[in-house]
């Protein structure tokens, strides 16, 4: 499956937690949300998804991550980078306190949150 494919059918929810999970390469399912969430972060940056796609296969993986078999997996443990760019992503889905009317939250919080992940793991 194609990674555009995949996120738009994580957005949708239209994949289940399972049949994701078979996806990983040797059952790393940590690696797999970790590639996964890279890719989603890479292709926003450079406008080839949405906000709006990249925040929902997001919200998927954030799911995923926090569902029995991955945490049972992982030791009850969130992996970075996933959980950073979904924390980037949730930064956008609203305005935050304190910020005046003008203030686009996906340009001070997500953009400047997912240069920096994606500056840290570049490969």
């Amino acid at each position: 499956m194609e990674t555009l494919e995949l996120i738009k059918k994580t957005d949708e929810y239209s994949i289940s937690f399972e049949d994701f999970a078979c996806l990983s390469e040797q059952g790393d399912l940590i690696g797999l949300v970790n590639s996964f969430s890279l890719n989603i972060a890479k292709l926003y940056m450079e406008n080839e998804i949405e906000f709006e796609l990249a925040d929902g296969a997001m919200n998927y993986i954030f799911g995923f991550m926090t569902e029995d078999t991955f945490m049972n997996f992982s030791g009850n443990y969130i992996p970075s980078p996933a959980i950073d760019i979904y924390d980037a992503f949730d930064a956008g889905e609203y305005h935050h306190s304190g910020d005046s009317d003008d203030i686009c939250p996906v340009e001070k919080y997500t953009k400047p949150l997912l240069i920096k992940v994606l500056e840290t793991n570049s490969s």
